[in-house]
């Protein structure tokens, strides 16, 4: 297994065993951190739950930070490949972009142990995956810039408001696994939550278009004017002087 961006050190060079072996990590990994958590786990937990001695083990990753790393390497890749296979599969533009948010969604709910665990334990990644995992979620983000260009082609767009559409767009699946409890409640089943995810997003995206009647429908969207007592934001920064 390749891993992007960052490299993890493997002491065999039999690249198919080394993936092999990683798959057998990731899948005893992902079983051990989501019922123990990071710290939790120990690393011959997770050699056991994948079928490995801890010297065998020790030949493909060198510690329990490389293991949390692949797994996260490992999600990352089965989303954006199996995104890219579903607009593949998809000719029109206009389903392209509900055609990938179902399948990151069944893909998202399937593995939603795994997803929290990561969203939890983002704090223990070393400075090096870091950099790995944001250049991975910005490729990850312009697909859905590419998918929204594709939808609004022809059209006058907003550049900004394409690119917050795609943020939005590539997390807002996380939903499924941060409120799943009370989608479960709130809802009949989780079919009616994603098609009406879907069909919230079908709507949305629309602000993306710049048309000549933007001033008089988005006015409610409208910032107010703000005192200088208010100039700093309770997100933590300034806003830019004019």
């Amino acid at each position: 297994m390749k891993v992007h961006g960052k490299e993890v050190q493997a002491n065999i060079k039999n690249a198919r065993l080394i993936d092999l072996r990683r798959k057998q990590i990731i899948e005893g990994a992902m079983q051990v951190f989501a019922a123990k958590g990071f710290h939790g786990a120990s690393v011959r937990e997770i050699a056991e739950a994948a079928g490995l001695t801890m010297g065998t083990m020790y030949n493909y990753v060198r510690s329990k930070e490389d293991i949390l790393y692949i797994v996260y390497d490992f999600m990352t890749t089965i989303l954006t490949e199996g995104l890219r296979k579903t607009i593949e599969d998809t000719e029109d533009p206009r389903e392209k972009i509900s055609a990938a948010l179902r399948h990151n969604m069944e893909l998202i709910y399937q593995y939603q142990d795994v997803i929290m665990f990561l969203y939890r334990e983002a704090g223990n990644y070393d400075r090096e995956s870091v950099r790995t995992v944001l250049a991975q979620e910005t490729k990850y983000i312009e697909v859905f810039e590419e998918l929204l260009r594709l939808h609004f082609a022809g059209r006058k767009i907003n550049e900004a408001r394409l690119k917050m559409a795609a943020d939005i767009l590539s997390y807002l699946n996380v939903i499924l696994v941060l409120r799943g409890w009370s989608l479960r409640r709130r809802y009949k089943s989780m079919d009616d939550v994603v098609n009406g995810i879907l069909e919230f997003v079908e709507h949305a995206i629309e602000i993306v278009e710049e048309t000549g009647r933007d001033g008089e429908e988005r006015r409610h969207f409208r910032k107010p004017a703000k005192s200088q007592r208010e100039r700093r934001s309770k997100w933590g920064n300034r806003e830019k002087k004019k």
